[in-house]
């Protein structure tokens, strides 16, 4: 798994994971602002300058690889900035290795979706085999960021995912399917080891904003807020109100610990 570190001198980390067709990139807006902390960024598998294996079990093998990177540098705990796909990797991740997370943020939250979204969400992971990639991606992209505030992060996205190869997103979609039924092992993780959440989410992201809210009901030390005309991919579209919300959140986690506050 690619990785980069911003060594910002602190005794703090933060582990960035993006979303599906993102990468280490996909974080521009939020480097600099998270200057108070060190910075961990990884590319998953597939992603960025990762390599990728088809092989089962893509979250499961991509909590590990992440757990394997902070081993070898030395890195005791983590506060978690996911987004999208991002977040299920993050939950995955602290569901094997609690003891490694001292919070979790989840943008774009993209689990607990009600039936009707789960059986879109099937027929589209049907279409990405008869599709051609050069046409589905733009599809999907539509799908998730319809409306014209969206542009930028849909263009993002399309442009992003077409680096990746056809097998790669494939099986990463399916791992966003089968997902969704092991939100319930998750949480109970998270319960028991009182681990902080945070959700952020657009107010215009459709498919998950009840999903969302469903979701942040069953987390008891946990916390939701909904970005105004935005859509899924907040931390690119609205990236100062991200930034702001976030930093703000991590201070007080801070406060809570007796640590010195970041400046936003």
């Amino acid at each position: 798994m690619n990785y980069k570190i911003y060594n910002n001198n602190s005794k703090d980390w933060v582990l960035l994971i993006h979303g599906l067709g993102g990468s280490i990139n996909t974080w521009k807006y939020q480097i600099e602002d998270l200057n108070g902390f060190n910075i961990l960024a990884v590319d998953l598998e597939g992603h960025g300058d990762s390599e990728f294996k088809k092989e089962n079990h893509l979250l499961s093998r991509s909590a590990s690889e992440i757990y394997d990177i902070l081993e070898k540098e030395n890195i005791d705990k983590v506060h978690i900035i996911s987004l999208s796909l991002g977040t299920l990797v993050a939950m995955e991740f602290a569901y094997q290795y609690s003891w490694k997370v001292k919070s979790i943020i989840l943008a774009g939250f993209v689990m607990n979706m009600g039936v009707g979204y789960k059986t879109l969400l099937a027929f589209v992971e049907g279409f990405k085999y008869i599709i051609p990639k050069k046409f589905f991606y733009p599809m999907f992209a539509n799908i998730m960021m319809p409306r014209k505030n969206h542009k930028k992060s849909r263009d993002f996205f399309i442009r992003e995912s077409l680096r990746m190869k056809s097998v790669a997103f494939r099986m990463w979609l399916s791992e966003l399917f089968r997902a969704q039924y092991k939100l319930s092992a998750y949480i109970k993780v998270i319960r028991e080891n009182d681990l902080p959440v945070y959700m952020i989410s657009g107010k215009q992201d459709y498919f998950f904003v009840n999903s969302v809210k469903r979701a942040q009901k069953k987390i008891s030390d946990s916390t939701l807020c909904f970005i105004e005309k935005c859509g899924h991919v907040c931390s690119i579209e609205k990236h100062a109100v991200f930034n702001e919300l976030v930093i703000n959140y991590l201070n007080n986690l801070n406060y809570r610990e007796g640590m010195p506050a970041l400046q936003v």
